[in-house]
């Protein structure tokens, strides 16, 4: 505990009152004007007792008083009953001046010395509790940081896991062959990938998100439409509500991009559901899926670069143009293509990920496949 008591009285008299038995008046610290007003501004979790003369016997240090007082949880004047002065004086700061919580005039009887070691009492019953909860708080935090450092390394090596056992995929079903090719990135969330088969449509899902829990949630959720009849509509629908129950309990929202391209095996037409930010190539230029279907045709291939991928190549190829390195290339086989691609969004990149994750699916129509044109 502080008092500031030029006089040195204040001290004296709670000494007699038995003070100096309680636990927040342990070794007070008595300081004259000039030691007050040269203590550090760093928070005190203590109430200040002040001799309400010495304040007023030194007004050079009112400005300096009020500064420092701003560090202690609050503060109690004391002075004679005699001294108007002094009691005018404290009336009129606390006006203004929050932190006053007590004023006492001596001598005073018995029953407000009581009062007056009770309610220093409750401000050091409430000030340890907050040094405990800060203590507490503080272990948690450090404990938290430790366990997402693990949670970040496992991801990681999970990342890494996943990018080295899938690198690529293909299949091929009723004369429509697909690639698609993933690379693990370093930020949150990522890229996942995945193609669901009717008798007679293939659907293609691409979800791209920043958010773990974000991406999780909803490869849960594809799971639960794969396993009935899958509609993009219904599985779009399910999906938004889900990301915006997910971002209504987060100060930072995630963003996600949603896209379903959906292909009629019979009639070679491909659609897109949802607005996602993916970009749609073939050997003729990029392809505007947001408005009408787009028409295949024999030995079409059509290329699909995710957000992730097209945030990679642009930071490491600004000055490429996308199509033009297609189009140096479109005598290549798809596996070597997307090879080819990958390449150059790691070219002269030491880093273990990408920026992003980043995801390339190839629809490559066979010329002697049998369809309705």
């Amino acid at each position: 505990m502080i008092i500031l008591d030029e006089r040195n009285f204040l001290k004296r008299e709670l000494d007699e009152k038995g003070f100096g038995l309680f636990d927040f008046f342990e070794d007070p610290q008595v300081l004259g004007p000039g030691a007050f007003a040269e203590l550090a501004l760093t928070r005190r979790a203590e109430v200040l007792l002040v001799d309400t003369e010495t304040l007023l016997t030194h007004p050079e240090i009112h400005a300096a008083f009020t500064t420092v007082l701003n560090t202690f949880t609050g503060v109690i004047f004391f002075h004679e009953q005699k001294n108007l002065r002094a009691q005018e004086w404290v009336k009129d700061q606390a006006a203004f001046m929050t932190k006053i919580v007590g004023e006492y005039a001596l001598p005073m009887p018995q029953l407000n010395w009581t009062m007056l070691s009770n309610q220093l009492q409750f401000f050091d019953t409430i000030i340890q509790e907050q040094r405990a909860l800060q203590k507490q708080m503080t272990q948690f935090s450090q404990e938290l940081d430790q366990v997402l450092q693990t949670a970040q390394a496992e991801m990681s090596r999970a990342k890494k896991i996943h990018e080295l056992l899938i690198p690529r995929r293909s299949e091929e079903i009723k004369g429509v062959a697909f690639f698609n090719k993933y690379a693990a990135g370093d930020g949150g969330g990522g890229e996942f990938y995945d193609l669901v088969q009717t008798s007679t449509t293939v659907y293609q899902v691409l979800v791209s998100s920043q958010s773990y829990l974000t991406s999780s949630a909803l490869m849960g959720l594809l799971n639960i439409h794969k396993a009935r009849a899958f509609s993009p509509g219904a599985f779009l629908a399910e999906a938004r509500t889900e990301i915006a129950t997910i971002n209504g309990a987060k100060k930072k929202k995630a963003e996600v991009d949603l896209l379903v391209l959906e292909l009629d095996l019979g009639h070679l037409t491909v659609r897109a559901h949802g607005d996602g930010k993916a970009e749609f190539y073939n050997q003729k230029g990029r392809i505007d899926l947001r408005g009408a279907p787009h028409q295949l045709s024999k030995g079409e291939k059509m290329i699909v670069f995710s957000p992730g991928f097209l945030f990679n190549w642009k930071e490491g190829n600004p000055n490429k143009d996308l199509f033009t390195f297609l189009s140096g290339h479109s005598r290549v086989e798809p596996l070597e293509l997307m090879t080819e691609l990958f390449f150059q969004i790691r070219d002269g990149k030491d880093e273990k990920f990408l920026k992003k994750d980043a995801t390339v699916a190839i629809m490559e129509i066979h010329r002697n496949g049998i369809h309705q044109i």
